[in-house]
């Protein structure tokens, strides 16, 4: 499992695309949406930059291109699958540091107002970015990678599109919108469609012709 953690973030540093879209979409969010509150647009930062990373790598495996890596290392499908949905707190752990590490530049050099780092918001980004992997992982595994990045992209713009309208004030709407209901619950909901999702992925992975 390390040989692969490493490979992706080799995947991730090696493109050029990806390192272009993680520098400059912070700039361009703080210009589309300078109404968000600090920390909703902390919040919008580590969970679209987490699906980002996410992505990335899972494209290149879905693709074709794994039957290289399980050549080489000592890893069946079921055990990439379950790797995959793991690694996605890898990379929420990435992101929160470079998201910091950013913001903070941002918020020293009197650029922006930010948040740089919120564990109440790093806590409510969890459920978040699970059922997003719940929804989006098997659809990749499913189908061709051109239509799976279409509606993962589709998800990506809905979830940006409702994070942008509870959002919209300088209030803090989208932590409200979050605590109307207890994190407990969230998470919960989050974890049942996690291992569902999981368990259809591993079924689906064994059946598909890489």
């Amino acid at each position: 499992m390390i040989g692969i953690i490493k490979r992706d973030i080799l995947l991730i540093l090696s493109s050029k695309q990806t390192i272009l879209l993680m520098l400059f979409y912070i700039p361009f969010l703080m210009i589309l949406a300078e109404s968000f509150h600090p920390e909703s647009f902390y919040f919008v930062i580590i969970v679209l930059y987490t699906f980002l990373m996410s992505m990335s790598s899972f494209t290149y495996d879905i693709s074709g291109k794994s039957k290289y890596i399980m050549n080489s290392l000592p890893i069946n499908r079921k055990e990439l699958v379950v790797y995959k949905y793991l690694s996605i707190f890898v990379y929420l752990g990435m992101t929160i540091v470079f998201a910091g590490v950013y913001l903070w530049i941002i918020h020293i050099l009197g650029l922006a107002n930010v948040d740089y780092f919120s564990l109440r918001v790093i806590k409510n980004t969890i459920p978040i970015v699970m059922m997003y992997s719940a929804v989006v992982f098997p659809v990749y595994i499913r189908f061709e990678p051109r239509i799976g990045q279409i509606l993962s992209l589709f998800v990506f713009i809905l979830f940006f599109t409702t994070i942008g309208n509870l959002s919209y004030t300088r209030d803090k709407a989208i932590l409200k919108f979050l605590s109307l209901m207890k994190w407990e619950y969230y998470m919960a909901i989050a974890l049942l469609l996690y291992l569902l999702s999981l368990l259809l992925s591993i079924s689906l992975y064994k059946e598909k012709d890489i």
